[in-house]
């Protein structure tokens, strides 16, 4: 968190780029209940009914910067801290299914070129007992 000293030059710089809506904004003091949202429960039928917060995500973002931006901080005025923002996703991209699949077909197809003389060698074997089993026993 940047240290926020107050100085007068920056200040009336800011005031310049700021509109009055905004500066007011700034320094006011505000509830800390307007930034999120609640829940509120029906007393008739108990049902729950989430409400947005009385100021939004991005009107508190435009607020802090403009904290920053004056050298007040934040918090001072009742905005929440800022969240942590998730770490970078891990998880490698998904692919193509034939590259996801292309160790497991070579590791058959090695496999097969390893067996290949036992399978050419009883293909042969049984092309041989049906060339024998075609001819008939007379020589006519």
């Amino acid at each position: 968190m940047p240290s926020f000293v107050n100085s007068t030059p920056l200040i009336t710089l800011a005031k310049k780029r700021i509109t009055p809506q905004k500066l007011a904004a700034v320094q006011k003091k505000w509830d800390p209940s307007f930034f999120v949202p609640t829940c509120k429960i029906d007393p008739e039928t108990g049902a729950k009914h989430w409400r947005k917060p009385r100021i939004s995500k991005r009107l508190q973002a435009d607020m802090r910067k403009n904290c920053i931006y004056l050298g007040i901080d934040p918090l001072s005025i009742g905005l929440p801290e800022k969240p942590d923002r998730n770490p970078p996703r891990t998880k490698p991209p998904k692919g193509n299914k034939a590259d996801r699949l292309k160790p497991i077909r070579q590791a058959k197809i090695q496999k097969a070129m390893e067996d290949m003389p036992k399978t050419i060698e009883k293909w042969k074997t049984e092309k041989r007992t049906e060339k024998q089993k075609s001819k008939p026993s007379l020589p006519y």
